[in-house]
């Protein structure tokens, strides 16, 4: 069962909003597997808005939340809105393609701004 009682699980975003970007999965700030993942999904109604997600896939700790996203983000095609919840179960369905997506729009981050 998911839980979401320990904000400590919002530290894989620490890896996100600095120049030490690291690959998904990450090691999970709370049970130090390498099984952390995050994921954000832009609005269509205002796209500097959306979610954001952060999960273990080991210990079942989440966090979710409304937040300005990254500018890099693109909302992968494969993620339906429509079976977005609060709780990652989906998400968690969909970690290796979404670690992938994520880990591409990092590295393509990483060149944009190096050039």
């Amino acid at each position: 069962m998911w839980q979401d009682n320990d904000d400590r699980i919002m530290d894989i975003l620490e890896g996100i909003g600095s120049g030490n970007k690291g690959y998904f999965p990450v090691d999970c700030p709370i049970c130090e597997k390498k099984e952390g993942h995050i994921y954000f999904h832009r609005n269509k109604e205002d796209d500097q808005c959306g979610g954001m997600w952060t999960w273990c896939s080991a210990c079942y700790h989440t966090a979710h939340a409304t937040c300005r996203l990254p500018r890099w983000w693109k909302n992968p095609e494969k993620i339906s809105t429509k079976k977005l919840t609060s709780y990652p179960g989906y998400l968690e369905e969909n970690k290796n393609y979404i670690d992938e997506w994520v880990n591409k729009l990092l590295y393509l981050n990483c060149i944009s701004e190096k050039t």
